[in-house]
């Protein structure tokens, strides 16, 4: 009898344990995803409200713009005109500095400005900021992101840059096999790629590109002035425009390098559309 109680006992525990696992690797946290452009007043409320801000909360902005000092001082001027308060500035110089990062660790909100993303992963390559932003995100933390910080999110992280072609220019000239490059992000969205200043510098041969050499994928074209907000496998969009989702494509193939598919879903959400969303 004895036995048969500390066999269940056992059980228990190792069930327990695992469920409790499982539950670790759903986020508790939000991601407020935006496209760049003009970011208004009332989205930064929004950002704010989303995370259940309060007076004394922290709010980490990390810069990924060369201009580091100008872009962290214009980023802390918006928020502190609505906060009443500073916040901590994550950069270059600061970024292996144990205070600092001690602090992203307890923000409440971390929010990601535009600039270059493939830049951004390389700086911090051999520190612990790829990690504290994850594990903050699955702690419960809001991860906010504009422009470049919006692509960075991914797991497949788009740098913009076209393989083909050497000179840069806002869309793809070709939708063509492996045109797009693409490397490491931060990897808070596994089976997602995001495009950001979408419609405005017409960047879908970018995201057909995207859909039809990853097309497992979900892949989010976000305009200008517009977010998406995602938690728990649902996103809400919210701002001023237009998110555009590309998935399953039917039937792909490749002639000479040009791509092809048949039957792409591609959808075109307004403020106040929400959809599921992989993780």
């Amino acid at each position: 009898m004895t036995r048969i109680v500390c066999t269940l006992l056992l059980l228990m525990v190792v069930y327990s344990s695992s469920k409790a696992q499982t539950t670790s690797k759903i986020p508790k946290g939000t991601l407020f995803i935006i496209g760049g452009g003009d970011i208004s007043d009332s989205l930064r409320r929004e950002i704010l409200t989303t995370a259940g801000w309060k007076k004394g909360d922290m709010i980490a902005a990390v810069t990924l713009a060369s201009t580091w000092d100008s872009a962290f001082l214009y980023t802390n001027d918006v928020f502190k005109k609505l906060t009443g308060q500073d916040c901590i500035n994550i950069d270059s110089a600061t970024i292996h500095n144990p205070l600092t990062l001690d602090s992203l660790k307890k923000a409440k909100i971390i929010y990601l400005g535009g600039g270059d993303q493939d830049r951004f992963m390389n700086l911090i390559k051999g520190t612990s900021v790829k990690q504290i932003i994850k594990q903050s995100y699955y702690n419960g933390a809001l991860i906010a992101g504009t422009s470049a910080g919006a692509s960075v999110m991914s797991e497949k992280m788009i740098t913009g840059n076209s393989t083909r072609d050497k000179e840069y220019t806002a869309t793809f000239r070709e939708i063509y096999t492996g045109n797009l490059e693409v490397k490491e992000g931060l990897g808070l969205l596994d089976s997602v790629i995001i495009d950001q200043h979408f419609v405005v510098r017409s960047r879908y041969n970018r995201m057909l590109t995207a859909v039809m050499d990853y097309p497992a994928y979900q892949c989010i074209g976000i305009n200008e002035s517009t977010a998406i907000i995602v938690n728990k496998g649902k996103a809400r969009v919210t701002g001023e425009s237009q998110v555009i989702l590309f998935s399953n494509p039917k039937e792909r193939k490749v002639n000479e390098g040009y791509l092809g598919a048949q039957s792409i879903v591609i959808s075109v959400l307004l403020p106040g559309d929400k959809f599921a969303i992989k993780r």
